[in-house]
């Protein structure tokens, strides 16, 4: 709500391109640098777009050309499509008075909200000495990752509950601590969301718990690490695209929220080290 106020106040041209999608049609996977750069020239005007273009065109050759015809053709391609797929979104003028629901709402520590959004927004400078009071000594709350929820990722992981092997493997993988297996108990899925599932836990140890693997959809970046590290015959996650996936968002806060119990495996396995809290936690890049 505050970046439309701000569109619409400041009579900013807003224009969109999926360059995502480009990208995967055209081969180039996630890849979406040339779409954007041709994008800019498109839309920046600094030098004409027919001269950007032939810059861009000499450039791919330079950088690509020992890699053969078909990748100097696909970025061509990413070249062309970046300049002709643009959209104009015409601002509503609603947009000028939305009002920002989320600050009403927004239950998370002052220090989050007065500081480190601030910090978060390049806008360090502006903070007044006053606001560091009683953290003189420049002690920083730390964890505040957690609390920037920012749904970055195209694509995420979807477990499929039926095809896993309970190897924690994804877990270890992830650079994040985005997705971890979680143990409960009949008692715990009492109060589950209707979309959480889970099954009967395997292992020394588990015996009368069950196992999930949750993923932190909001904090995902999509890089697929997990899906690919799955052993499982068949995997047992898939990348699904985020919108799919909105629905089980109260999956993580009920997993996060689960009584804190002893892991029952100890730490001496890939398996049972990631039934602990992990003390590095979501991507803040």
């Amino acid at each position: 709500s505050t970046m439309k106020n701000y569109i619409a106040n400041h009579n900013i041209n807003f224009n969109i391109i999926d360059a995502v999608g480009i990208a995967g049609k055209i081969g180039l996977g996630g890849r979406v640098n040339m779409i954007m750069q041709s994008a800019f020239f498109k839309l920046a005007d600094v030098i004409p777009v027919e001269d950007a273009v032939k810059y861009l065109k000499a450039a791919v050759i330079t950088s690509y050309g020992k890699k053969g015809q078909k990748v100097i053709d696909m970025n061509n391609a990413a070249i062309d499509k970046g300049v002709e797929s643009i959209v104009k979104v015409n601002v509503p003028a609603s947009w000028k008075t939305v009002k920002d629901a989320t600050k009403e709402l927004d239950a998370r520590p002052d220090y989050v909200k007065n500081i480190a959004d601030v910090m978060n927004r390049q806008e360090g400078d502006s903070l007044p000495v006053s606001a560091f009071a009683g953290i003189e000594d420049g002690t920083l709350m730390p964890g505040t990752a957690a609390f920037e929820k920012r749904g970055i990722a195209v694509n995420i992981p979807e477990w499929q509950v039926d095809n896993c092997i309970q190897c924690n493997q994804c877990a270890f993988v992830c650079p994040h601590a985005v997705i971890r297996p979680f143990l409960t108990s009949d008692e715990d899925l009492k109060n589950a969301p209707k979309t959480y599932v889970s099954k009967k836990a395997i292992g020394k140890g588990l015996e009368g718990q069950h196992f999930a693997i949750g993923i932190s959809n909001a904090d995902c970046s999509g890089c697929g690490n997990c899906a690919e590290v799955c052993p499982a015959k068949e995997k047992a996650l898939i990348m699904k695209p985020y919108a799919t996936q909105e629905a089980k968002l109260p999956n993580w806060k009920f997993n996060i929220n689960l009584p804190k119990k002893e892991n029952p495996m100890g730490t001496s396995t890939v398996k049972g080290s990631q039934f602990e809290q992990p003390l590095m936690e979501f991507s803040g890049a």
